[in-house]
């Protein structure tokens, strides 16, 4: 029986059209710590980026354009999937399904595997699971990415502050000359 006060169910299956793959791709320190355990932080790294202003950043996946299609840099457009298996990052995995703290909402409606096939007790499980430690490390990640970012912004601060001061008299004036040009 199906009125209108009764919910409809979440059915999910992925027909791996790569749609999802055209958004931006948020990373969490719980991603990056998976793929160290993984052995695959040297596949990542290079189309890593930190986005954002200062005091307001967060790390995603950059983007590749091929044929006229933006899509994630880890996407393989040749075999229709990600380069990372199950290791994608945990908003991936759980994509469409978000959790906000308090409800688990579809953050896509136009996503193509929704309401496709069938959704058994186990896979809404996991999926839920999924969408709360994706949002655990989001929140996480939120909180601290700031802080690591004003220690490096210190740290790079400080040691261009030594060089500048190993610097002849002669060579201070040349960079200053070089910095005005600019």
């Amino acid at each position: 029986m199906n009125d209108e006060t009764t919910k409809p169910k979440f059915i999910f299956n992925c027909t791996e059209c790569g749609k999802c793959c055209e958004r931006d791709v948020s990373v969490y320190i719980d991603d990056i710590r998976d793929w160290i355990e993984h052995g695959l932080m040297y596949t990542v790294l290079p189309v890593l980026s930190i986005v954002g202003e200062y005091g307001s950043v967060a790390m995603q996946l950059d983007k590749q354009t091929v044929d006229e299609r933006t899509i994630c840099a880890l996407y393989d457009l040749e075999n229709n999937s990600c380069t990372m298996g199950d290791n994608r990052p945990f908003s991936c995995r759980s994509f469409p399904l978000g959790y906000n703290g308090k409800n688990y909402i579809v953050v896509d409606m136009d996503c193509p595997g929704l309401g496709q096939g069938s959704m058994t007790a186990e896979k809404l499980t996991q999926m839920r699971e999924i969408a709360v430690l994706d949002y655990k490390s989001k929140q996480q990640t939120q909180s601290v990415l700031p802080m690591l970012q004003a220690l490096f912004v210190k740290q790079f601060s400080m040691e261009s502050q030594k060089a500048m001061e190993k610097l002849s008299p002669d060579k201070r004036a040349e960079l200053d000359k070089l910095l005005k040009e600019e």
